[in-house]
């Protein structure tokens, strides 16, 4: 009983299990690719063949990155078995990053599981999407700048050119600035974190500083902007041919597009009233609004749920940038929302960690994404229940933890934690 208490006290048991909780099911995931797909995966080839073609649709940043396998396989499905790896690396990533900033190892152990039970973060790489890989680059970027690291502009500068909404990520460089770590800071995250990694010094290089991050990420993107248009004359919105940086923000839009991504954020289902005919995946809960809603909560209050004010702060505005750019384009899609809505679900674990009576209902809503994405895939991605398996094993998991480790073990233990609550008066 005492190896099993030790087993799930270990960041590292929970990273695996959720890594191969994940794996397991997307054994059992049928392969389907869509739209966006064929437009990444002619990139790739065409780059294969030694020719830049930013002609072809799409933000390609995440097709430069699968360059490697296509040369090794030639797969005509590159594109989505580099999309799947992404998504397997995400729960790890996840822990990275919120262990990074928030230096808590139970809400950075919860962070990985609001990774891993956030099925349009993963199972959306089996028709071809790039956001895993974006979601992958952001967490790398997020990790690297709450190290101090000199590469922290790197993955940033792809994660622009995969999806541009993560050019809001700049208040976390030019607001915030990374304390200094020591060793005991880096032991705390464990060898398996940290091993590609060389040791650190405690003094923050000149090269790490914020401003200067966003001097060396800048030639990425402006780089790729102005080569599409020499190419083509215009730049190219995504996957959309038709939009342009001329027609691609409407700011009379913004007011209604705002509402709904309101809607979406704070809803367990949502409709999308501009156009009832698209109502989809895109607007379907892609995690637990609980997580939002505490999210913003603990933003508003940082002195009461923050050890780094500043970087709240600097959360809190990337936040809204992020939002803001998503309201201005043509419609608003609760894909385009995913940094915002990543970002404030790392908000809210602060939160959640002090008040963890609501875990339990934040976990159910969680199973109603899987049952959404079940019902849009099903019969083309699922054929059976097998995705369900991975909110089962996690209701399990957390069952054992609270009994192992949480569970109060005595009358007088139950008692004291109804008088913390206010149900018991002092005299109980």
């Amino acid at each position: 009983m005492q190896f099993i208490r030790r087993l799930l006290r270990a960041p590292a048991f929970h990273i695996v299990l959720l890594t191969l909780l994940l794996g397991m099911v997307f054994l059992r995931t049928q392969i389907s690719p869509q739209d966006d797909h064929f437009h990444y995966q002619k990139f790739i080839e065409t780059l294969a063949s030694g020719r830049l073609d930013l002609s072809i649709p799409g933000f390609q940043g995440a097709s430069f990155l699968a360059l490697p396998l296509y040369l090794l396989t030639h797969s005509p499905l590159t594109n989505i078995y580099v999309q799947l790896l992404c998504a397997l690396l995400l729960p790890l990533a996840g822990y990275a990053a919120a262990q990074a900033l928030l230096k808590d190892r139970f809400q950075a152990v919860l962070f990985s599981y609001v990774i891993a039970l956030s099925p349009y973060l993963t199972f959306i790489a089996f028709r071809g999407f790039t956001f895993p890989s974006f979601t992958l680059l952001i967490l790398l970027t997020l990790w690297l700048r709450a190290r101090g690291s000199a590469w922290a502009f790197l993955p940033w500068a792809f994660s622009v050119i995969t999806k541009p909404f993560s050019i809001a990520l700049f208040p976390l460089f030019l607001l915030w600035h990374p304390s200094r770590t020591n060793d005991a800071n880096r032991h705390a995250q464990g060898w398996w974190v940290r091993f590609a990694f060389w040791k650190r010094s405690s003094r923050v290089s000149w090269w790490s500083k914020g401003w200067v991050q966003i001097l060396f990420a800048l030639p990425i993107p402006v780089l790729y902007v102005a080569l599409q248009y020499a190419q083509v004359g215009h730049v190219i919105v995504g996957s959309h041919a038709n939009l342009d940086q001329s027609n691609v923000f409407l700011w009379w839009r913004m007011p209604l597009n705002a509402a709904h991504g309101l809607q979406m954020m704070f809803s367990v289902h949502n409709y999308y009233f501009p156009d009832p005919g698209k109502t989809g995946p895109g607007n379907i809960m892609h995690t637990s609004p609980l997580l939002v809603a505490f999210g913003v909560f603990a933003l508003l209050y940082p002195r009461e749920n923050w050890k780094d004010i500043c970087l709240a702060r600097a959360i809190a505005l990337t936040a809204l940038i992020a939002f803001s750019l998503a309201a201005a384009l043509d419609h608003m899609d609760h894909f385009y929302m995913e940094t915002s809505v990543l970002l404030l679900t790392l908000a809210s674990l602060p939160f959640v960690a002090r008040h963890r009576l609501l875990l339990p209902l934040v976990l159910a809503l969680f199973h109603l994404s899987f049952f959404y994405i079940w019902l849009w895939g099903r019969g083309t991605y699922f054929m059976d229940y097998s995705i369900f398996f991975v909110p089962f094993m996690v209701d399990i998991l957390a069952l054992l933890s609270w009994m192992l480790l949480g569970m109060p073990r005595s009358m007088a233990e139950w008692k004291r934690i109804l008088r913390d609550l206010g149900w018991l008066g002092a005299s109980a």
